[in-house]
């Protein structure tokens, strides 16, 4: 205990002298130091190489690319004196490559060197000290710009064009890399677009395989493309054929219009298509007179378009082969039963009865061969309007006798009754024969 606070005392002794002679030789170490300014080294990160000369190269129609990212230093270290390296900073010091001193090999050394103090620096250098260079001849290539839409517009439009201000653009660069493209393209997004679209599209090169093409080390002399986008309404009406003329005597139009659209999609802006209704083909393009076969004629559907339409689908032409139906005129003889005769409007007084016959009594019918022979003899019936025939005969009174009376039938428009159907009819007075 007694020996630790000997210790103490001898410490604290004469402290103000011990501290003044530290603050002396302290002093006295920053005197040397800064005379003799001592030689140490330092480092300084990511310098970038400055390219001088270049036109060596692009004077003789030759592009290079640096490789291996040579053209950036990671490391320089310098090795001066204290007070100057003090003074620089990172912005000082500069690694620079003269392609004017490029050799066989393709490469070109890094020279360091600082814009201050240059001539104070023991040594300067750095990580890297070769620039290396892939050399090849310049090529250009002109190329056509195609436009692609992606996405898909709201349900019920279309695009209707696609227009860029600039269809071709010119690439430069290496051979190596030009000769690899196939093809530019700017693309343009139309998703649940319904109206029209104005927008710039980057250029996007690809090679033959569809690849997208790196334009590191590529020179393009457009970089976007400004593109317009037509969006249309679309809308889907009835395609009318107006049919005209009558065919040969024997023959008869069927009523069929085949092998055309019953209908089309047109598109145009929403109140262009509001008035419309059809399209109307006109009937000089189908004409049938004296015709005794079908009729086949191409029509261009386009050239009949609304004013401001288009067809919706761009892959149809418009161009449609249209046949008119001819038939030869088919007849039918109908044997028609006495019950299916019937006499009417009869006047107080008088009985009218069919006459009896042995011979068959026929109705002869002619029409389409589908629609004759769709006739129901069952449902069948003739009628003998007594009014009619005394108008026929101009009656003012029955008369008993035996006549000669038209019985009409209702038949479908569509057929013809080749001859009247005459029966002979019977009338009687009651009044007398009583």
């Amino acid at each position: 205990m007694k020996t630790g606070k000997k210790i103490i005392r001898r410490l604290f002794n004469n402290w103000a002298l011990k501290l003044f002679s530290l603050i002396v030789a302290v002093l006295l170490w920053l005197l040397v130091m800064n005379i003799e300014d001592p030689e140490d080294q330092r480092s300084y990160y990511n310098i970038p190489v400055r390219l001088t000369n270049t036109e060596v190269l692009t004077d003789a129609n030759m592009v290079y690319e640096v490789l291996d990212r040579t053209d950036m230093v990671r490391t320089v270290t310098i090795i001066a004196p204290k007070t100057v390296r003090d003074e620089l900073s990172a912005s000082d010091i500069i690694a620079e490559a003269d392609f004017s001193k490029l050799t066989v090999t393709n490469t070109v050394e890094i020279e360091f060197y600082s814009l201050r103090y240059n001539d104070k620096i023991i040594s300067i250098t750095g990580s890297n000290e070769i620039l290396k260079l892939n050399i090849e001849a310049k090529k250009m290539k002109r190329l056509a710009v195609e436009v692609q839409t992606t996405g898909e517009v709201a349900e019920g439009y279309i695009v209707s064009s696609v227009t860029p201000d600039q269809n071709r653009i010119e690439v430069t660069g290496p051979e190596s890399a030009v000769s690899r493209i196939a093809g530019a393209v700017v693309k343009v997004d139309v998703s649940d677009s319904t109206s029209d679209i104005s927008t710039n599209a980057d250029v996007i090169l690809y090679d033959a395989d569809g690849k997208e093409i790196s334009m590191d080390n590529l020179s393009v002399n457009v970089n976007s493309v400004l593109v317009r986008v037509k969006i249309l309404a679309t809308k889907t009406v009835p395609v009318r054929y107006s049919v005209t003329g009558v065919p040969a005597t024997g023959y008869l139009f069927t009523g069929e219009v085949s092998g055309m659209p019953e209908q089309v999609t047109i598109a145009g802006t929403s109140s262009v298509l509001e008035g419309v209704r059809s399209i109307v083909i006109p009937e000089e393009h189908l004409d049938i007179s004296n015709r005794t076969e079908d009729l086949t004629v191409n029509i261009n559907i386009a050239d009949y378009l609304p004013e401001d339409t288009v067809l919706e689908d761009d892959s149809f032409n418009g161009r449609a082969a249209v046949t008119v139906h001819i038939e030869k005129e088919y007849t039918r003889n109908i044997n028609i039963a006495a019950d299916h005769i019937r006499i009417t409007g009869v006047p107080d007084g008088y009985t009218v009865v069919l006459e009896e016959s042995d011979s068959p009594r026929v109705l002869s019918v002619r029409g389409l061969r589908s629609a004759v022979e769709g006739i129901n003899e069952a449902s069948l019936y003739g009628t003998i309007h007594i009014p009619d025939f005394m108008e026929a005969r101009n009656m003012e009174h029955l008369t008993e006798g035996t006549y000669e009376a038209v019985a009409e039938f209702s038949i479908e428009d569509e057929n013809t009754i080749v001859q009247p159907f005459r029966v002979r009819i019977i009338i009687t007075s009651l009044e007398e024969s009583e």
